[in-house]
């Protein structure tokens, strides 16, 4: 299916130019020098949070890992518990609050009541959405709310997307919703509040679509977040993963037409396409559905649990201190150490770098108390 094209200039590209950050999404367009100077005040800019484990589509590449599901004991975080880690990342200093989702961020009971909170609160909301319970009514909610949307956008095939997801019909219907958020305008602003969330496997590896899209994203001013999937979950499987000289193959394709068809020049880095370089683990945490803090929503590595500890402390704690002073600049962690063939699996992986870092230096007790946690839950939280 052909997308429309929305935008009558270009302003956007001439921004980029001269500030590649000028085509991310807004909320998440962490500049160098704003990292660099959080980094110097010790100050948040970001925080990720997980709204329900709840999804009527399902992918074939989700990562989420058990982590992000109900096992045993484990206490779901409410809307109140949340509430209270935004004010808690507030006072630290973070500007957006994203939505990544264990599911579907917005079937949880308690979404539209902590978007409001957010957006009253003076942040960004950043939410990533399949699209499928988008309509005219949320649509224009959301935008009146100050929020960005990420959505779920694998193909201009409706079928593909359709055999993506396992869902019929989802396909046309997330078309039809992309062109009324762009419509809307979501992207009529620099940075834009409109991203595409692409994930490339071999089962969509149609480059010619990607490229595709790829060109409407720069001409309609549609943040591209086309990466590789997540190596966690049903996706850890090596025969779903484009393995590196793969997706470097991709991410310098798409370069190259930035560079001869728009004008943007930037090194390109894995996994990210685009000129797109993640700083998450420079200026933010997630918090997964239970209250374990990491410092991805890859759930790269555990950092502590607000159950008993706030974020102020996970945040100031000495293993979280340690790995915040390395540029991340888009480095990916959690991809890195699949492609690099970890014998690990699950949650031992995300515990694999702490444990060399203890054994150079002392045991963080914000983590081990965190694990203990983890393994006997308290009914108590910190707010």
């Amino acid at each position: 299916m052909k997308l429309k094209d929305y935008l009558e200039n270009d302003d956007h590209l001439v921004k980029a130019r001269d500030k590649i950050e000028n085509l991310w999404a807004y909320g998440i367009d962490f500049a160098k020098d704003e990292v660099e100077e959080a980094k110097q005040n010790n100050k948040m800019l970001l925080l990720d949070l997980d709204f329900t484990s709840d999804c009527q589509l399902h992918c074939y590449y989700c990562d989420r890992t058990p982590d992000r599901f109900n096992q045993g004991t484990r206490k779901k975080l409410d809307t109140q518990d949340r509430k209270n880690l935004i004010l808690q990342a507030k006072a630290l200093g973070a500007r957006t609050v994203e939505f990544p989702g264990s599911g579907e961020p917005m079937i949880d009971e308690g979404f539209w009541e902590v978007i409001e909170f957010v957006h009253h609160n003076g942040m960004t909301p950043v939410i990533f959405t399949s699209g499928w319970h988008l309509d005219d009514e949320s649509i224009d909610r959301l935008y009146d709310l100050g929020a960005t949307i990420f959505l779920k956008y694998n193909s201009s095939s409706p079928e593909i997307n359709d055999n993506i997801v396992k869902v019929k019909g989802y396909g046309a219907y997330v078309e039809t919703i992309l062109q009324k958020l762009v419509a809307k305008g979501f992207s009529n602003t620099v940075p834009t509040r409109l991203a595409i969330d692409m994930v490339i496997t071999p089962k969509n590896e149609d480059l010619t679509d990607i490229e595709n899209i790829f060109r409407w994203c720069r001409r309609n001013n549609v943040h591209n977040y086309i990466v590789t999937l997540i190596p966690e979950g049903i996706a850890d499987n090596k025969s779903k993963l484009f393995e590196r000289d793969r997706a470097n193959s991709f991410v310098e394709r798409l370069a190259q037409i930035d560079r001869e068809e728009f004008g943007l020049e930037y090194d390109p880095i894995l996994p990210m396409a685009g000129g797109y370089r993640c700083r998450q683990v420079n200026v933010g945490l997630f918090v997964n559905l239970y209250g374990e803090a990491y410092d991805c929503n890859g759930l790269g590595r555990f950092l502590g649990h607000t159950n008993i500890h706030s974020l102020q402390e996970i945040w100031n704690a000495k293993y979280a201190t340690h790995l915040r002073q390395h540029e991340q600049d888009g480095h990916c962690a959690v991809r890195e150490r699949v492609w690099v063939d970890t014998e690990l699996k699950g949650f031992d992986r995300k515990l694999e770098e702490y444990h060399v870092w203890e054994a150079l230096n002392e045991q963080d007790n914000i983590i081990v108390d965190g694990l203990r946690e983890r393994e006997n839950p308290s009914k108590a939280s910190i707010s």
